[in-house]
């Protein structure tokens, strides 16, 4: 089935957003090197509707991993009340990356009911 533009436009939100958040990973660890890394989470490899759909469900659990990664810094720094613009940088990115990804999953969800997205 071949890609349809509205989710080729999503997956490259979506690409873009990855991009952001894989440079604030490498960011952090740098300035972080004791610290463990925030979790990777990919990127999709699109040529068809099927193969993204195949692929996308890894990617979100990797999403999920990243964001409960999030969560657990934020909640140890409320108890420290540190500030740390690298880390803002990785949760403000990662958010991005989230809704990134919600919409690329809305876009299969009505690829998948036959739904017209143009």
């Amino acid at each position: 089935m071949p890609m349809d533009d509205r989710l080729a436009q999503l997956l490259d939100s979506y690409a873009q957003a990855q991009a952001h958040y894989t440079l604030a990973r490498l960011e952090y660890a740098l300035h972080h090197p004791a610290k463990p890394a925030p979790p990777p989470v990919t990127c999709c490899v699109r040529s068809t509707v099927d193969a993204v759909r195949e692929q996308w469900s890894r990617i979100e659990a990797q999403l999920d991993a990243a964001l409960g990664y999030v969560v657990r810094m934020e909640r140890e720094r409320r108890r420290r009340r540190a500030t740390d613009s690298r880390f803002r940088y990785i949760a403000d990115s990662l958010r991005e990356l989230d809704r990134s990804s919600r919409a690329v999953r809305w876009a299969l969800t009505i690829s998948e009911s036959h739904y017209d997205l143009g």
